[in-house]
């Protein structure tokens, strides 16, 4: 029987400039890369789902991020904003069509529109070990605020009670040939998603920013464990047809 198939499409949601030694380890690379941050349309026949959930929709949210991000360069603001309500309405996605959210990381800029309205039957996978380390661990990397919003928190828990929250670390088959993934790396709740496509299985990895870090298996400057960076890139490329750095700028030109 066939393999199921689905179309990736990478949908903007921001762009944030940061200086090249967060994006490449060991370089003393201090020019400003663009990152891009994405909402990803997973479509098949059958199944409907969405990896990364978006910028939080709320002003006060959105400026606790551009001064966290402002305190490594006055330059670092998000630019470009779109609303994952925009996103959806471009797509023609109703929220009650969506059957998963996978989140790449548990930071606000992936977490941010996690919430009820968009979100009303969806199976919600997260990496175990990145919500563990928020709950038991003293973190500052990053701060406890920025893993989630305030209304992202009260989803949760409507979500344990819906019994639709997911925490997963080993790979887990969220919907028919598509793989979920607790990698580490940039941080212990770094996640990884892999996609069967018509142009083969096209992995989307949060341990790499820019595609220079898949192509010259050069981990990210602010990885928390270099090593697991680097394992995870080359065990993704192992396993791939194509491995995706989850913010480098040309994948809205090449999913569409």
């Amino acid at each position: 029987m066939r393999e199921p198939m689905y179309q990736l499409t990478a949908c903007p949601v921001g762009t944030m400039p940061v200086p090249g030694w967060e994006c490449f380890f060991a370089r003393n690379d201090t020019a400003l890369y663009d990152l891009t941050f994405y909402v990803w349309l997973v479509r098949g026949d059958h199944t409907l789902g969405l990896v990364d959930a978006g910028l939080p929709p709320g002003e006060d949210d959105m400026a606790m991020l551009d001064k966290a991000n402002q305190q490594v360069d006055e330059r670092c603001v998000y630019r470009d904003v779109s609303t994952l309500e925009e996103v959806l309405e471009r797509q023609g996605v109703r929220p009650e069509a969506i059957d998963f959210v996978a989140i790449t990381q548990p930071i606000t800029y992936h977490t941010g529109s996690l919430l009820s309205q968009f979100f009303p039957r969806a199976e919600v996978y997260i990496s175990r070990a990145g919500v563990f380390e928020l709950l038991l661990e003293k973190v500052d990397h990053p701060p406890r605020q920025f893993y989630f919003t305030r209304d992202t928190w009260r989803f949760i828990y409507d979500l344990l009670l819906e019994d639709r929250l997911r925490l997963v670390d080993e790979p887990t088959e969220i919907a028919p040939g598509v793989w979920f993934e607790t990698t580490g790396g940039h941080h212990p709740g770094s996640a990884a998603v892999r996609v069967p496509t018509d142009a083969g299985v096209v992995g989307l990895l949060e341990t790499a920013f820019l595609q220079r870090n898949v192509d010259d298996e050069l981990p990210i400057g602010v990885a928390e464990s270099v090593a697991e960076c680097r394992r995870a890139i080359r065990r993704y490329k192992g396993i791939c047809d194509t491995v995706v750095a989850i913010h480098e700028p040309e994948n809205a030109g090449r999913f569409v």
